[in-house]
């Protein structure tokens, strides 16, 4: 698995478009600190913003303070937001837990203190394929995505995007 998640990770950077699957299925995977979760995560709010970001990448880390205080703020709307950390493995493919450490601090240190799930194959297969970090996925309670961002945004244009999402599930 570990080989065959590289390999993945290694199309991603190659995948010329971003595409996704129409809905986000059975899935399991684990958090900074371990845990496990499951497809349940999506039926505790309206919307799930996913959003695949990585240690290395400076937009990823200045957009994530921002997304710390929309995590709140958009909580009582049926928002919530999931990190979705890229780069979690060592060089051979296994789990490295110096790169979960650090990832645990930039969480901190940003005020991103929403769940981050360590982004692997099962994943991948519903999200699709994408050739940019930051990547955005909203996924509605159901599973189904209903959107997707490429790059990073600042506060106010992720609150304005976010909404407009919403409005376009209360039609």
């Amino acid at each position: 698995m570990k080989k065959t998640f590289l390999a993945a990770l290694a199309a991603l950077a190659l995948t010329a478009a971003a595409a996704c699957a129409a809905t986000v299925g059975n899935f399991t995977a684990r958090d900074l600190e371990g845990k496990t979760y499951t497809q349940e995560l999506l039926g505790g709010a309206k919307l799930t913003v996913f959003n695949a970001w990585g240690t290395f990448c400076p937009p990823c880390l200045r957009e994530m303070p921002d997304l710390g205080k929309l995590a709140e703020e958009l909580k009582p709307e049926g928002v919530q937001i999931v990190g979705l950390l890229c780069d979690w493995f060592d060089r051979r493919g296994g789990e490295s837990p110096a790169q979960i450490e650090k990832a645990k601090k930039i969480a901190a240190k940003t005020g991103a203190t929403y769940l981050h799930l360590l982004l692997d194959e099962e994943l991948l297969k519903y999200l699709g394929s994408f050739n940019a970090i930051p990547q955005t996925f909203f996924v509605a309670k159901n599973g189904e995505i209903v959107g997707a961002v490429t790059g990073a945004q600042s506060g106010d244009a992720w609150r304005k995007t976010i909404r407009d999402v919403l409005a376009k599930l209360d039609r």
